[in-house]
């Protein structure tokens, strides 16, 4: 049985953690306000920009721009994303392993997958697993801003126009709620009417009840000025940005939802496990006491006789 020294060393070795979680909950519980504010601000804009770009685009054809262009499938690129910290729950863990499954998926069919990834979580496990990592974007911030993403979304696109990639698809931790987190994946590019479609309603779904107005309107006759070439020109990689920056926000919230989370659980472990070490302590004491007065009472009952 263990001495009480030893338990009162647990007991305040699990004192301090207690008090460590709790102060990274508190700071997880503010940097996720923020972030949730600024994902659920961007919903709205997000949305309307992917109704323009589905009105737009259903009238154009594929081939008449590159980034709507449809070709076989040979050269993948999953765009990954993950925090460049621990300590939030299995939020890291659920992104990498269904980006292995698609990695070993399409490997199987004869696919090359190239990887780029954001945060080191992801970052050190592709690395481990010599995976072809393309590209690397650490540390970008908690509020994070368009201007950081949009070397992100450049490469994608560059990449996508000199056909080393057929096929871009994003893998990140989408937020809905603070108590739950999904992960998903999403095509990037090609831009299709089907992928737009989904994105729009994923944020019409997570979208407040009251802030469900705007919605567009799919019979929307639009008229180009120069000519839609042109129109499109812009407007699709500007879009391409604006997802790719979404993506980010999402995880970002999500990330904070987890941590916040997983470290209010930790905090009240260490509360159950403090209850039960001074249960133990004061246990192994009254034993201590009680033995001692047994002595006692036996050694004055030996004097006597």
């Amino acid at each position: 049985m263990q001495s009480t020294q030893q338990i009162r060393r647990q007991i305040q070795s699990t004192k301090n953690t207690s008090q460590i979680t709790k102060a990274m909950e508190m700071v997880a519980a503010s940097k996720m306000k923020k972030s949730q504010q600024a994902a659920l601000l961007a919903r709205p804009y997000a949305k309307a920009a992917l109704h323009i770009l589905e009105n737009v685009s259903e009238s154009i054809e594929p081939q008449k721009h590159i980034l709507l262009e449809r070709r076989e499938v040979k050269n993948i690129c999953l765009f990954v994303v993950t925090s460049d910290k621990g300590l939030c729950g299995g939020l890291n863990s659920s992104v990498i392993k269904k980006t292995a499954k698609i990695i070993k998926k399409n490997e199987n069919e004869g696919k090359k997958v190239s990887v780029v990834t954001i945060g080191k979580k992801a970052e050190s496990y592709f690395r481990k697993t010599k995976s072809e990592v393309i590209a690397v974007f650490n540390g970008i911030g908690d509020s994070v801003e368009l201007k950081e993403t949009l070397p992100i979304s450049k490469l994608l696109i560059d990449d996508f126009r000199d056909k080393k990639f057929d096929k871009v698809m994003a893998v990140y931790t989408n937020f809905v709620s603070t108590l739950k987190q999904e992960t998903r994946t999403k095509t990037i590019l090609p831009i299709s009417r089907r992928s737009l479609e989904e994105t729009i309603e994923e944020i019409e779904d997570l979208a407040p009840k009251n802030n469900k107005n705007g919605n567009g309107n799919n019979n929307i006759e639009y008229k180009f000025e120069p000519s839609s070439n042109e129109v499109l020109c812009k407007l699709l990689p500007n879009l391409i940005e604006i997802q790719s920056f979404h993506i980010i926000l999402e995880s970002n919230a999500s990330e904070h939802s987890s941590r916040m989370v997983a470290m209010k659980t930790a905090t009240d472990s260490a509360k159950d496990m403090l209850e039960d070490l001074n249960l133990l302590y004061n246990y192994i004491r009254q034993q201590k006491i009680t033995q001692e007065i047994s002595e006692i009472s036996a050694g004055v009952a030996a004097q006597e006789n």
